[in-house]
């Protein structure tokens, strides 16, 4: 198995639909690998906690509603399942259920952090491909 495939089986092996996603980007497997690692740069949880606590209804939803289209086009169900019930739940209530909205976040960054050690996984198949190829 070549590095690529590798590395695209370790996103399915942590419930990312690598297969739909890529279809997306016309099989472009580098291309959908760029744009994967951008995901925790475009998580901006900070930025929606921050909306949240500050009850800013145009941040917030912004900001989710980014995330939640990036995850989808990326095959990041678990991440744009939790975002879209927050925007649900806000679009139904506003702010009037922020413990309900708060633990959606939280749904959100446990995600996040489970793909963020997928990464870590790619990112050492990359580098042992690097160091395959400096040996030659």
């Amino acid at each position: 198995m070549d590095e690529m495939q590798s590395c695209l089986n370790v996103l399915r092996n942590n419930d990312v639909d690598v297969d739909n996603a890529v279809d997306r980007l016309m099989g472009n497997d580098n291309l959908y690998l760029e744009f994967i690692k951008r995901l925790p740069e475009e998580l901006h949880l900070a930025t929606i906690r921050e909306a949240l606590a500050q009850q800013d209804a145009e941040s917030f939803h912004f900001h989710l509603h980014n995330l939640k289209g990036f995850a989808v086009n990326l095959g990041i169900t678990e991440i744009a399942d939790a975002a879209q019930a927050g925007l649900t739940e806000f679009r139904a209530s506003q702010f009037r259920n922020i413990t309900k909205l708060e633990g959606l976040l939280e749904e959100i960054e446990a995600s996040g952090e489970k793909f963020a050690s997928a990464l870590v996984e790619i990112e050492e198949i990359e580098h042992a491909g690097d160091d395959v190829e400096k040996l030659e």
